[in-house]
């Protein structure tokens, strides 16, 4: 079954994407920090014998789970990631000069219509990050981001540090959205850690509620027919499949994921995988990396996976 799952926040969300950089916040959320966030969620109700049994099986194939990066959306308009390189004909009507190229270089998310319908768009139709026909969603921000000064106290010396961290702070009728593609023999499992996770929160500052939210749940059919394929999450080819992807790959970003484990200050092994809105001309599948740190299952009794399986959309691409 595939959902369409729709996040409500009802506090700020703080998404880091560099470490200590407390200042600054991401506002997509990315599809392996989903999983990771759904798999803590499940240890916490089923216990570690069910979640090692489920991540095996999402390992070795013998289940599936398939999940998007989160995107914002307003109201009924759900944006995508723009597709690397895809003006959707905009720079054919000669950009006459450098702000009108920057305004058309800003768009990171693209809605709906306009890329699956292919609906004609101008530059009125850029609204900062979005390009959108529907005006009327995007005539304030969907969210805005707010540094909020705090004070960290050295608890040897009780000296004090001012530092800034940023929360995203989401409008009444704006949130995010996500993919969730999941087999029969799990679906009741990985949908009660949903809702536990809606309780615990994403990101940080968890401890004082930041978040948290409510979802509702769309089953849907995702588009199935275009000439390009649009990456909707990070991913990293399996071993088979590396040597081909040059072949297959036509317009990419990169990313770094790293971070530390859940429940502990040992960091996950580094990975470089595509970024959302890389495009392919043909569909890779991606894999469930073992990114333990070095002795970490002796200590921990358990070892830690990153997903960086492709959830890839097909759509009809420009020139």
């Amino acid at each position: 079954m595939t959902y369409r799952v729709k996040l409500r926040f009802r506090a700020p969300l703080h998404v880091g994407f560099m470490d200590t950089a407390y200042e600054l916040s991401d506002t997509l959320i990315h599809s392996d920090t989903i999983f990771s966030a759904l798999i803590c969620s499940l240890a916490l109700l089923y216990g570690k014998d069910c979640t090692d049994e489920l991540l095996r099986a999402l390992v070795e194939g013998k289940t599936r789970l398939l999940i998007s990066s989160a995107f914002p959306s307003v109201g009924n308009v759900h944006f995508f990631p723009r597709p690397k390189g895809e003006d959707f004909g905009l720079s054919k009507n000669s950009l006459s000069s450098s702000s009108q190229f920057k305004k058309l270089k800003a768009v990171r998310f693209v809605d709906e219509d306009v890329l699956f319908k292919r609906a004609q768009v101008s530059l009125e139709d850029v609204r900062g990050q979005f390009l959108t026909k529907d005006r009327e969603a995007l005539k304030e921000e969907p969210f805005l981001i707010i540094e909020r000064p705090r004070v960290s106290v050295n608890r040897y010396d009780s000296s004090s540090n001012l530092f800034y961290f940023a929360e995203v702070h989401f409008n009444e009728n704006a949130g995010l959205w996500f993919y969730l593609s999941v087999d029969a023999d799990i679906e009741k499992e990985i949908l009660s850690a949903l809702k536990l996770l809606s309780e615990e929160g994403f990101g940080g500052d968890r401890t004082y509620g930041f978040g948290t939210f409510d979802f509702e749940l769309e089953q849907t059919t995702v588009p199935n027919s275009g000439n390009r394929y649009l990456l909707i999450s990070v991913c990293v080819p399996n071993t088979a499949e590396i040597e081909a992807v040059p072949e297959k790959v036509l317009n990419y970003d990169l990313v770094h994921r790293t971070g530390y484990v859940h429940m502990s200050d040992r960091r996950v092994k580094k990975v470089l995988a595509f970024a959302e809105g890389s495009v392919f001309k043909k569909p890779i599948e991606g894999a469930i990396l073992d990114v333990s740190p070095e002795g970490f299952e002796q200590q921990y009794g358990h070892r830690v996976f990153r997903y960086a399986r492709a959830f890839m959309l097909p759509y009809e691409g420009g020139d």
